[in-house]
C-alpha cells in the first residue's frame, strides 16, 4: 500500500514501529514497508515518535481541507536532491524561450486529454459534440503561436471553458454552471476541487521521488507555500483522470444525496462523501493506465519525463490519453 488516505477523525501513532491508527471504529496497526505517503482529509492527531518513524522512512504526510485543497504537508529530510538539476531547472524557469516550450507541452498534454474525453463521449453515442471538439482544436492549434505565458493561459483558459461547456451535452446532470472554486458552490464544482486536490497532492508525492525542486515551474508562477511543479505535471492528468471519474459517477446514476453538505450556496463533502471518494480514487490509483502499472506510476513515469527534459536527454512529450 503506497498511500493510505484517512477520511475520518483519527489518533495516529507508533508502536514497535509500526503505524497505529485509532478511529471511532477501533484500532488499526499497518506495516510502514511499502507506504509512501499519508493523506489526511479529517481531524487528526499525530505523535513525535510517528513523525520521526516517517521520517526516516521518507514517508510524506499530506493535509486536505474540507474542499481537497492542500492546507500542509510533513516533508520527510531524505528526499533525493541534486543540486546540478535544480541549477538546471532554475535556469530553465528563468530563460523564457525554454520556459515557454516546456509550458506549452504542458496545456497540449492537458488539452489533448480534454479532447480525449469528449472523443470518447461521442464514440459512446453523444452527439453534438462536433461543435466544441472543433473550437478546441483550433485552440489547440494557436497554441505553438504563444509567445508569453499570458497568453498561453488565455488559450488554455478558453480550451477549458468550451470543454466544460460541453459537460451539460453528455449529460444534464454535469451542468453545473460556471466553475466556482472558494469554496464551491455546488456538487460537480465540490467533486473537481476535491480530486483536482487529490492529484496535486498525488503529483507532489510523484515529484519528490525525483530531482526535480517541486517549488520551480514553468506554466504556473512560482509562490511560497505551494507546489507550483505539481500544478503544471496535475494539468496533464486532471482531464484523464478526475474529470473522468466525476463523469462515470453522474452517468452510472451515482446516489450521492449523503455525500454532500450544502448551506448558504457553500457545498462541501460530508464524512461519508469523502470516505467513498477517496475509496474510488485509491481504486483508481491502483488502476493499470497508459501502459503504466498503475497511476502513480505514470505520474512518476512523466515527472521523470520531466527531468530528462531539463538534462536535455530527451525532449518532454506529455502523456496522452489513447482512445
Amino acid at each position: 500500500m503506497e498511500t493510505l488516505l484517512i477520511s475520518k477523525d483519527a489518533q495516529l501513532s507508533t508502536d514497535g514501529g509500526t503505524l497505529f491508527v485509532r478511529t471511532e471504529n477501533g484500532k488499526r496497526r499497518l506495516p510502514i514497508k511499502g507506504l509512501g505517503q499519508i493523506i489526511i482529509a479529517g481531524e487528526a492527531g499525530l505523535t513525535t515518535s510517528l513523525l520521526c518513524l516517517l521520517g526516516r522512512n521518507s514517508i510524506r504526510v499530506t493535509m486536505l481541507d474540507w474542499y481537497g485543497n492542500v492546507t500542509g504537508s510533513f516533508e520527510p529530510s531524505k528526499n533525493p536532491r541534486s543540486g546540478r538539476i535544480r541549477q538546471l531547472q532554475a535556469l530553465a524557469s528563468n530563460d523564457e524561450t525554454h520556459r515557454i516550450d516546456l509550458a506549452h507541452r504542458f496545456v497540449e498534454g492537458a488539452a489533448k486529454n480534454m479532447l480525449a474525453n469528449l472523443r470518447y463521449r461521442k464514440y459512446r453515442g453523444v452527439s453534438m459534440l462536433d461543435n466544441v471538439i472543433s473550437e478546441i482544436n483550433s485552440q489547440v492549434s494557436e497554441i505553438s503561436t504563444s509567445v508569453t505565458i499570458e497568453s498561453l493561459m488565455g488559450h488554455e483558459g478558453l480550451i477549458r471553458a468550451w470543454y466544460f461547456d460541453a459537460w451539460r451535452k453528455i449529460d444534464n446532470r454535469l451542468d453545473f454552471g460556471v466553475r466556482v472554486r472558494r469554496p464551491p458552490n455546488n456538487e460537480i464544482n465540490c467533486l473537481l476541487s476535491w480530486y483536482n486536490g487529490l492529484i496535486y497532492a498525488l503529483c507532489r508525492n510523484e515529484i519528490a521521488k525525483t530531482h526535480l525542486d517541486d517549488c520551480i515551474s514553468f506554466l504556473h508562477s512560482a509562490r511560497e507555500a505551494r507546489s507550483s511543479l505539481a500544478l503544471d505535471l496535475a494539468e496533464v492528468f486532471k482531464p484523464a483522470i478526475c474529470d473522468s471519474l466525476i463523469i462515470e459517477l453522474v452517468l452510472r446514476g451515482t446516489n450521492w444525496c449523503s455525500w454532500f453538505h450544502i448551506n448558504d450556496k457553500v457545498c462541501r463533502l460530508s464524512e461519508t462523501g469523502k470516505r467513498k471518494t477517496m475509496e474510488i480514487w485509491a481504486e483508481k490509483l491502483d488502476s493499470p493506465i497508459g501502459g503504466a502499472n498503475s497511476l502513480r506510476e505514470l505520474v512518476l513515469k512523466e515527472a521523470l519525463a520531466v527531468e530528462r527534459h531539463i538534462l536535455g536527454v530527451n525532449k518532454y512529450q506529455p502523456w496522452k490519453r489513447k482512445v
